[in-house]
């Protein structure tokens, strides 16, 4: 059985395939931004400000598998923080499936998108961030994906997680688990966590506009 992008890919395809050659030339190449970065980074902040100024479709991991996630919390008898625990990585796919399944489908009709999530696991290995890359790759399509990495002290995370008081966080505060994240393994541009979203959103389009690489390469 083919999973939920693949079917959205297979009838976007077939769609595509019924139209005259002329029209598809008339759809304009799609950016995909990906804002990824430890808890209160600002990646929500960042990317809202992002979709605004590039009037693109917005899509927030929290937002678009929230309440979902709390139905299934409040199911099992799960408090929010326990995403922090096992039964978050047993969910991780499934949230993580719902998200990018719902953007890939605005990629593959040619819209602009943001994505913000910590993409963790994709961000620190070349072969998960091209599986992910795959699924809205597609031969009518000129598609752009670019990286973006909210930077921010340890210190100045755990003072956000604090100053929000949100149940989800409890075990990342009482813990004094490492808040900060290591350097993704792929490409990205580099984003001030700490400094003015406003500014940051400027210097990244300007930067992107330019097309000018990346501000980090992976390794260095």
């Amino acid at each position: 059985m083919l999973v939920t992008w693949q079917r959205v890919h297979a009838v976007i395809e077939k769609k595509l395939n019924e139209e005259p050659r002329t029209e598809l030339k008339t759809i304009a190449p799609s950016n995909v931004l990906i804002v990824a970065g430890p808890a209160a980074s600002g990646k929500t902040t960042f990317a809202t400000r992002l979709a605004l100024r590039l009037s693109s479709c917005l899509f927030d991991l929290d937002q678009v598998t929230g309440p979902l996630v709390e139905q299934c919390l409040a199911l099992l008898g799960q408090p929010d923080y326990a995403l922090d625990q096992e039964l978050g990585q047993t969910l991780r796919a499934a949230r993580y499936d719902s998200l990018l399944s719902a953007a890939t489908a605005n990629i593959l009709l040619g819209r602009h998108v943001v994505i913000a999530a910590p993409f963790s696991r994709e961000i620190h290995s070349q072969d998960a961030w091209q599986d992910m890359v795959a699924r809205w790759s597609y031969s009518a399509r000129s598609v752009r994906t670019e990286l973006v990495f909210l930077e921010c002290p340890a210190t100045l995370l755990r003072e956000r997680l604090a100053r929000r008081g949100e149940n989800r966080d409890l075990l990342k505060i009482e813990l004094g688990v490492d808040l900060s994240s290591p350097a993704p393994r792929v490409d990205y541009h580099a984003v001030d966590g700490t400094a003015d979203s406003e500014y940051e959103v400027d210097r990244l389009l300007g930067e992107l506009h330019l097309g000018l690489p990346p501000v980090v390469s992976a390794g260095v």
